[in-house]
């Protein structure tokens, strides 16, 4: 009997559960799972060693598949643009936060998300509908985007909406349509309301389309800038990347503080950075992501968690653009050769201080980095590792993850992460990992995986002592990692970790989320939108309730 069900077996069969009692078994059942073996042996009484077990199979999420809480939230009354929707990770003060966008609504909900229930942050709505001739000019939302600061980004595209529209109209909404709306909803504070998003502060940019293009990505700076990728229709083998500043002269006139009240503003300072093709880069760009405090920016392909490319920031006003980079690393595997693996933003690091090297006199801090690294040939994945050292006294002691992926020079691959699989499906992978970097899950489709790792093991070595026999590979000096499957909630577009046990996601049927803690037990709830769209002091009402055990 593997782990998983003997752990799952406890619950719900009293004969296994007496016969588990027995210290053979339950040594080698410990032994089959990921953990620091030493110290187990004839000085732990029984009842120890199952206690160890069941820790131990519940915090490498054994049986979730039956025992995961799965909540859903239903739609509500509008339809929901799913590909639009957009999760921004939580900060110290801040939860996490998703945006949801409607089909032809220019409406944009901002929504909290706990570990326990989501909240109605805001209704964002922008003035910018126009109505002549007998027909209407409305707004829909193309794209959406979080800065690291937590400011949103919508652009927007004017649409026709009439029966009777004049020939007057239509030339209004086809000019109308050769410009994008940028708008950008800051997130403000307060003393007395603490930080919150409100339509009557925001800033408006005027985008002009560029030929025969529409837009496929979007991403937003901390100081303003916005960086959008176009792709034409009638040329599919390249993007164009443009960089959109924004008119200081304009915002020092208005004492720009930096939350301007109904800023608007056309044609803002811009540099087309970059038309890459199929022939250079091998695929195109379709999403971007500011790093750095927008330093710098990572581009990456349709369906591909991992970047590809990269390049330090420049001003919008500057004459030429800064050159992109390939993200790639060499490492040496045995029994593979050295190979090319593209090499993901850290999610974890080990701060060692006032270490003194063998070849130095003073004092210095060794930093450790964990990241995946996915080969560029196989598509296979690996947690990878690299240390960074630095002199104590010119360290600032903090842990800046982005900073370890410029620093990180000579990686090493630590663990392979068994059933890792490339999406071959238009969303490919979709990838999301904890906080505290404990849990790293993928979505192919509707399948989910889950990795569950102890990070401090991985930094520190020896592992031998931590993966099972038969998961070591000796002469490779490697581990495997093995997955486990969560249940089915639909089509994953996007996922985000709230702490190490909850985990929502964005799929085709609306809002879902797992629960996979210690005290899960299988339930299923069925929310609604439109029922947490209340202030922030009211609670989600289950529109029904199901047991599973």
């Amino acid at each position: 009997m593997d782990p998983a069900t003997l752990f799952i077996s406890l619950f719900t069969c009293k004969e296994i559960f007496d016969a588990a009692r027995a210290k053979n078994v339950l040594l080698h059942q410990i032994g089959s799972i990921p953990g620091l073996r030493l110290g187990l042996g004839e000085n732990l009484l029984t009842s120890e060693l199952l206690t160890k077990f069941r820790l131990r199979a519940a915090e490498n999420l054994l049986g979730v598949g039956v025992l995961a809480d799965v909540v859903k939230y239903a739609p509500g009354s509008n339809l929901v643009n799913v590909r639009q929707c957009v999760f921004s990770p939580g900060a110290l003060g801040t939860p996490a936060q998703l945006a949801t966008a409607y089909q032809h609504h220019p409406v944009v909900n901002i929504y909290e998300l706990t570990p326990h229930h989501i909240r109605l942050k805001a209704e964002l709505r922008t003035e910018l509908s126009r109505s002549d001739g007998g027909g209407s000019c409305n707004v829909e939302v193309l794209k959406i985007a979080f800065s690291a600061t937590k400011d949103l980004a919508v652009l927007y595209r004017y649409t026709l909406h009439s029966e009777k529209a004049s020939p007057f109209v239509d030339e209004a909404v086809a000019k109308a349509r050769r410009t994008l709306k940028l708008v950008t909803f800051h997130h403000c504070s307060a003393a007395s309301k603490g930080c919150f998003y409100t339509s009557s502060v925001q800033e408006t940019r005027d985008i002009s389309c560029r030929q025969g293009s529409y837009p496929v990505g979007l991403a937003l700076a901390v100081n303003g800038s916005a960086c959008i990728a176009w792709k034409s229709p009638e040329d599919d083998s390249a993007t164009e990347v443009c960089l959109y500043g924004r008119d200081a002269k304009l915002m020092d006139a208005c004492n720009y503080d930096p939350n301007p009240t109904m800023m608007t503003y056309d044609d803002p300072p811009y540099i087309g950075l970059y038309r890459l093709s199929r022939a250079q880069h091998d695929s195109l760009i379709f999403d971007m992501k500011f790093i750095f405090q927008g330093r710098s920016l990572n581009f990456h392909q349709p369906g591909n968690p991992i970047h590809s490319w990269y390049t330090p920031m420049c001003n919008p006003s500057s004459p030429s653009a800064t050159p992109v980079q390939l993200n790639q690393a060499t490492i040496l595997l045995e029994g593979r050769g050295w190979e090319y693996y593209a090499i993901s933003m850290p999610f974890h690091s080990l701060h060692e201080r006032n270490i003194i090297l063998p070849d130095r006199n003073d004092y210095s801090c060794r930093i450790s980095y964990l990241a995946i690294g996915v080969t560029t040939e196989k598509h296979d994945a690996f947690i990878v590792q690299t240390e960074v050292g630095r002199p104590s006294v010119s360290c600032d002691h903090t842990a800046d993850l982005e900073q370890g992926r410029r620093l990180g020079i000579q990686w090493n691959a630590v663990a392979f992460l068994a059933g890792w699989r490339q999406g071959q499906s238009s969303l490919g992978t979709v990838m999301a990992i904890s906080p505290c970097g404990r849990r790293i899950a993928t979505a192919d489709w509707s399948n989910v995986l889950v990795w569950s790792i102890e990070p401090g093991m991985l930094h520190q070595g020896a592992l031998e002592t931590y993966f099972p026999t038969h998961d070591w590979n000796e002469q490779k000096n490697i581990g495997r990692l093995r997955p486990v499957k969560l249940p089915s909630v639909g089509v994953v577009h996007s996922m985000l970790w709230v702490n190490e046990a909850k985990l929502y996601a964005m799929t085709d049927r609306g809002l879902a989320k797992w629960n996979v803690g210690h005290m899960c037990s299988g339930d299923r709830e069925y929310l609604s939108m439109d029922y947490d769209a209340w202030p922030v002091d009211a609670v989600a009402m289950p529109l029904s309730h199901a047991m599973h055990g």
